[in-house]
């Protein structure tokens, strides 16, 4: 609704990626610019019993870093923070919350540019960045996905849902496993896949990152486009770790599916440039193809599934 009514404009040559996409990227001489914004919202998306606040400011840049990752071949280099706190906040949690942006801003060598500060009920934290395209790269969008085309993915799925999980089923007082504290540290320290993203994004044809869950990611490259899928499940990749805590195929996959932030990419690749992405990024796995049938299909062990949505909605 807000994009179809408010957010149109006429036609401007420098746009790369409009609206809808993981950034908005236009030309400016030679570059191309890549602009992102992300929120995190206190006991939307992060409790502070569940986490201290230097990962709250490190995945707070993470996300948006992602997002950048999400168009290819991408450099960040500035980061503006709004921050809503309440007035009692202590002055220790926002220290140690700006110690984890910086933190994080300094990993991927990009500066802390400027932001806000106002108050609030909670906390709420707005990140923009600024990146800029690197190299002949071209910006890769969510669109460009071929009949035919492979679908790929790196490392695996569901860690960081199985520690939302654990979390929601426990708390904080529990005495949890190191399995089960690896996989809320998922939760709460997710890392972008830049590195990735810049290693094969030349190759690619479409390209997201999966926040919201790898089976709305998938409708991000397929069915948004009128395109369709078949998705593999059997061959969605998921952790020796989730798989220790929870035992069950089916929740499993579920938390693949559905789980949302493993901040993971997902791309389609012509089959004939399949093999040389792993040999660039060795924990590639492949779960499907692309087709015409403008729907999405899920086969384990080689017979169609009936899935049901079970992730989160925004609102």
């Amino acid at each position: 609704m807000i994009k179809n009514q408010f957010a149109v404009s006429k036609d401007n040559k420098n746009i790369v990626a409009g609206i809808g996409d993981d950034s908005f990227c236009f030309k400016s001489g030679k570059n191309n610019i890549c602009i992102t914004k992300d929120m995190l919202v206190e006991d939307v998306h992060f409790k502070k019993d569940w986490t201290n606040p230097q990962e709250i400011g490190r995945k707070s840049i993470e996300v948006n870093v992602s997002d950048i990752a999400a168009m290819g071949n991408v450099k960040p280099e500035y980061a503006f923070i709004g921050l809503g706190l309440p007035p009692k906040t202590p002055e220790i949690f926002i220290k140690n919350l700006y110690k984890g942006f910086k933190k994080t801003c300094d990993k991927y060598k990009m500066a802390i540019a400027g932001g806000n500060t106002v108050k609030a009920d909670k906390v709420i934290i707005s990140v923009t960045i600024v990146g800029i395209g690197r190299g002949r790269g071209k910006v890769i969008k969510r669109n460009g996905a071929g009949i035919g085309d492979l679908i790929g993915v790196t490392n695996t799925f569901g860690n960081a849902g199985a520690g939302l999980a654990l979390l929601y089923k426990y708390g904080t007082k529990h005495k949890y496993n190191k399995y089960e504290h690896f996989l809320i540290s998922k939760q709460n320290n997710p890392k972008a896949r830049l590195k990735e993203a810049q290693k094969i994004s030349k190759h690619l044809t479409s390209l997201t990152d999966v926040s919201d869950g790898l089976y709305i990611s998938v409708d991000l490259l397929a069915k948004d486009f009128g395109k369709g899928a078949e998705i593999y499940m059997d061959k969605i990749p998921v952790s020796s770790i989730l798989k220790k805590v929870f035992r069950e195929n089916k929740k499993q996959l579920d938390l693949a599916l559905f789980g949302a932030e493993d901040y993971e990419l997902i791309f389609t690749v012509p089959p004939s440039r399949a093999k040389f992405l792993k040999k660039l990024v060795p924990h590639i796995s492949y779960i499907g193809k692309i087709d015409s049938s403008k729907k999405v299909k899920y086969f384990y062990d080689g017979k169609e599934q009936k899935i049901k949505y079970l992730g989160y909605k925004h609102f």
